[in-house]
């Protein structure tokens, strides 16, 4: 009942997946990335400690093989499905075996796709091509569009996604971006909406963590704060008034 893709941007060095399903919220327990280091995929009766694990072997170095070895070692791992990608684009996959439907997966060039409870055997394959066909778009619309060409392929056998998660990791400890649509009527839709209402506000949420005084003041909401402190008689606990040289305003 779940689908996903994680890859490796050769140019920068980030990692970034997505991942949707037919039950609720899945960005809370499938996908795992770490810029410069790697990404798991956990799912099919998800345990998100698998993902951890993962990622905590691939940052000692070790190569998506050698990690997978380790990983399968887990109590209860016929239920799993895994994939992991390493800082070389190498990929590992597991297909446990008390998984009782159509589970596959399909490997690209610093890619893995993997999908259980598929419509049939084509799912996986179709959303490395969707991937794969515009190589220098940015790596969040790739994985999306990857997303698509696996619903579009049939994706899940009875029912549409109706969550779905986006997250691609950046540097300094921050992603890129990190979107989930936690209840849809059509997930994959619905996050290719969310990534384009997000648009260009990496740079802004990059400069307000790393150079808050560079982003200037919203107006409409310095002066609505200023005369709410008024209203109620707050000016000496927030003197903010007194002190509006102190921002700088935009708007």
């Amino acid at each position: 009942m779940t689908y996903s893709i994680i890859a490796r941007c050769s140019h920068t060095g980030a990692f970034g997946g997505a991942v949707g399903t037919s039950s609720l919220a899945v960005g809370n327990r499938c996908l795992h990335i770490a810029h410069g280091i790697g990404a798991v995929l956990s799912q099919h009766r998800t345990d998100p400690r698998l993902g951890e694990q993962g990622l905590a072997l691939l940052a000692k170095g070790q190569s998506a093989a050698t990690v997978m070895a380790t990983l399968t070692r887990a109590p209860d791992i016929g239920w799993r499905q895994l994939a992991v990608l390493d800082i070389q684009g190498q990929a590992a996959v597991h297909h446990g075996n008390r998984l009782y439907s159509i589970a596959t997966e399909a490997i690209g060039p610093g890619c893995v796709a993997i999908g259980n409870i598929l419509a049939n055997d084509h799912v996986t394959a179709a959303m490395i091509d969707a991937f794969m066909a515009n190589p220098d778009d940015r790596l969040e619309a790739r994985l999306v569009r990857a997303l698509e060409g696996g619903r579009d392929a049939g994706g899940e056998i009875l029912e549409p996604l109706r969550s779905a998660a986006l997250r691609v990791s950046g540097s300094e400890g921050m992603d890129r971006c990190d979107l989930r649509v936690d209840r849809a009527d059509e997930a994959v839709a619905a996050l290719k909406d969310l990534l384009a209402a997000y648009g260009d506000q990496e740079d802004l949420l990059r400069n307000v963590a790393f150079q808050p005084e560079t982003v200037p003041v919203a107006r409409s909401m310095f002066d609505a704060s200023v005369e709410r402190i008024a209203e109620l008689g707050l000016e000496d606990r927030f003197p903010t008034a007194r002190r509006r040289a102190e921002w700088t305003l935009r708007g």
